[in-house]
């Protein structure tokens, strides 16, 4: 009797495809190609099934014994080969195949350190072109054919799941030992990152995989890490030879094929709250609703903690796929809540875990809380209109480049420790005020430096408000005079030509700049003067130089300009990809600084000086060669008039030539 539904799985989106047959009663058979596979499928609580890999062949000897009304593939979307044999099967008996889609739609990838291929070839060819060690994400599959192509595999690490076959793979690509790690997922962004920043990895390759193969959290690794980022697409996505179907569509086929009725139309609804800063004096009426009538509570146990007289079962968990899982495995919970501190529209999980459930279908009701900002303000007398909010909690901030731009700051910290320090580095004229366990009944409010200020009131969770009367005054354009840098012996790039060469790089916010051969750092200074979003990279190989570089950027507090000690282009090596690059100095290496900059997702920004018309001339034959756009040549003849006696006289500087350009 044909009753049964063959599934192919292996996926996450196959087991949770599974289940929801075994919830229907519909009966079922999981085809898994390894043991790892099957014990994975186990542990999830299969019972029904098949393992090894099988080919067109194989597969219909299967479908001939008359067990299988339908076919469903839920293999991996880059299995493009177990595809292609089962639907090749399928099309053989005459069998119905359903292709269930994996969803990646929504992979923000667009922008930073990201290189989008093709496949796996192009991906090996990217791989070589970068300088220092690769983090490889993309399993053992096709391992041997990406270290064929890698000239230098000692850089080369791996994760891979922890099997046999997995790591036989990694033998035979050349990689052993502390190459391979073998490691059972899910992974969190803080997992990847400790992971990149254990190997030192200037770049990792990945899929584009979705949500349920972790992409989000892979991408937002590497960002935290400067880490550059290349991925192969998903073939599916653009193929429009395959009829791929999400979960419900291809399960109203099967009930049709069975003959059994359709599924009634049931909304699954999920709640995300904001519980505010404190106790439940900041509840909003909205949310004391929702904790009377969910019947299952989620939340970080310092969260939960706070809630107090709710007869409903609660779990510590506030990540979106492990509490999905769980939905998936109880289905009697019709009216689940998920809680997060303060306001679920500032800095909260609730972003990610929204688009998780949304994914699978759930309506997400979202109720807002008072945020712990709001609550600081109106105990401080703030008004919020005047405020610029940032935060440093899990993220890169430059926190003096914002206060030194900006009259009033909130600041929201990782820990009360990192908040002390960040007080200790701001200059002497702001004024910090501390809010501690705000919305409680041990909260504090102190100034730092006041007079009874102790720094064992600053502890738990804390906000920063920071107040500087300098920022009015200082510059719109923050232009410095040559008398304000630190310039001792070393060669320095005149005021005049620094204000042209900084209007020629055209900087945008989060710009990433190398300025080699920085010298005394004035270009430097300036870009990272711009903005607090800017990242800038002094390199530069005199000692003398660097010693003046560190004072200067201490003098001006500059945490956002990161000082690179050697000769480009081999101290470029494990640095970001840049997006603008400053050249005052190349050391007759022009052409592979240039070279080692150059981007494949989007042009570089390039200004050169040059002082005499043989570098002049070198340098427009090497950018020529290059195929350089945009190209713009400027000489630069200013003079300065100082006085002699009752007149004032020229004092002339040798003309420069400023050189923009893009590659």
């Amino acid at each position: 009797m044909r009753d049964k539904i063959l599934v192919f799985g292996g996926t996450t989106e196959g087991r949770l495809f599974a289940s929801k047959l075994e919830e229907l009663g519909i009966p079922h058979v999981v085809s898994v190609a390894t043991e790892y596979g099957k014990t994975v499928e186990e542990e999830s609580g299969e019972a029904s099934l098949l393992v090894g890999r099988m080919d067109s062949s194989a597969i219909a000897d299967l479908l001939r014994s008359g067990e299988f009304a339908a076919v469903v593939d839920a293999t991996h979307p880059y299995a493009i080969k177990a595809s292609q044999e089962i639907k090749s099967a399928c099309e053989k008996e005459s069998f119905t195949y359903l292709r269930l889609l994996r969803k990646t739609a929504d992979s923000e990838a667009n922008e930073g350190n990201v290189t989008y291929v093709e496949d796996v070839t192009d991906a090996a060819k990217e791989l070589e072109k970068r300088a220092g060690n690769i983090l490889l994400l993309t399993g053992s599959r096709d391992l041997k054919e990406i270290t064929s192509k890698i000239s230098d595999i000692s850089r080369v690490y791996v994760r891979i799941i922890p099997d046999v076959a997995s790591i036989e793979k990694c033998h035979e690509a050349g990689l052993r030992g502390r190459q391979i790690i073998a490691m059972q997922g899910p992974f969190s962004a803080a997992m990847n990152e400790a992971l990149i920043r254990e190997i030192n990895a200037s770049v990792i390759l990945t899929k584009e995989s979705g949500e349920a193969g972790g992409f989000s959290e892979k991408l937002r690794a590497a960002d935290n890490c400067n880490a550059e980022t290349i991925v192969i697409r998903n073939p599916e996505k653009n193929d429009t030879t395959q009829d791929g179907l999400e979960a419900g569509e291809i399960l109203e086929k099967i009930l049709a094929i069975l003959g059994k009725e359709p599924l009634e139309e049931t909304s699954k609804t999920i709640t995300l709250g904001g519980v505010g800063p404190g106790d439940e004096r900041f509840y909003t009426a909205e949310l004391s609703k929702a904790l009377k009538e969910a019947d299952i509570v989620f939340g970080a146990k310092t969260v939960l903690e706070r809630i107090n007289g709710i007869s409903a079962p609660q779990k510590d968990w506030y990540e979106g796929e492990k509490i999905l899982e769980f939905l998936k495995e109880h289905q009697e919970y019709k009216a689940p809540l998920v809680v997060y501190s303060g306001d679920i529209s500032l800095c909260s999980g609730a972003k990610k875990a929204s688009a998780i459930f949304e994914e699978v279908g759930y309506t997400v009701k979202k109720i807002t809380g008072i945020s712990s900002v709001s609550l600081f303000a109106a105990r401080i007398g703030a008004a919020l209109e005047d405020v610029t909010i940032i935060s440093n909690h899990g993220r890169d901030c430059d926190v003096c480049g914002f206060v030194r731009k900006n009259e009033k700051v909130i600041l929201l910290v990782n820990s009360a420790e990192a908040a002390l320090e960040t007080a200790k580095r701001l200059p002497e004229e702001c004024r910090v005020t501390f809010g501690c366990e705000l919305g409680t009944d041990i909260e504090k409010i102190s100034v730092y430096g006041a007079e009874g200020f102790l720094e064992s009131d600053v502890k738990g969770k804390t906000l920063m408000y920071i107040e500087n009367p300098a920022a009015i005054e200082n510059k719109l354009i923050p232009a410095l005079s040559d008398d304000e840098i630190i310039r001792g012996d070393v060669p320095m790039t005149k005021e005049e030509v620094r204000s042209l060469s900084i209007r020629k790089l055209g900087l945008t916010k989060d710009s990433i700049l190398f300025d080699v051969g920085a010298g005394t750092g004035s270009i430097s200074l300036e870009a990272a003067l711009t903005d607090p979003g800017v990242k800038v990279f002094s390199i530069e190989k005199s000692e003398k130089a660097i010693e003046l570089l560190y004072k200067n950027r201490d003098k001006f507090g500059l945490e956002n300009m990161e000082i690179v000690e050697g000769k480009a282009p081999e101290a470029l090596s494990g640095l970001p990809r840049p997006s603008h690059v400053f050249i005052g100095g190349s050391s007759g290496n022009l052409e592979e600084i240039i070279r080692s900059c150059k981007r494949d997702n989007g042009p570089v920004r390039f200004v050169v000086n040059c002082v005499t018309l043989e570098t002049l001339g070198k340098t427009m034959e090497v950018i020529s060669a290059m195929g350089a756009a945009n190209t713009e040549v400027v000489q630069l003849s200013a003079a300065r008039f100082k006085e002699v006696g009752s007149y004032h006289m020229a004092d002339g500087m040798n003309p420069v030539f400023v050189i923009a350009f893009e590659v």
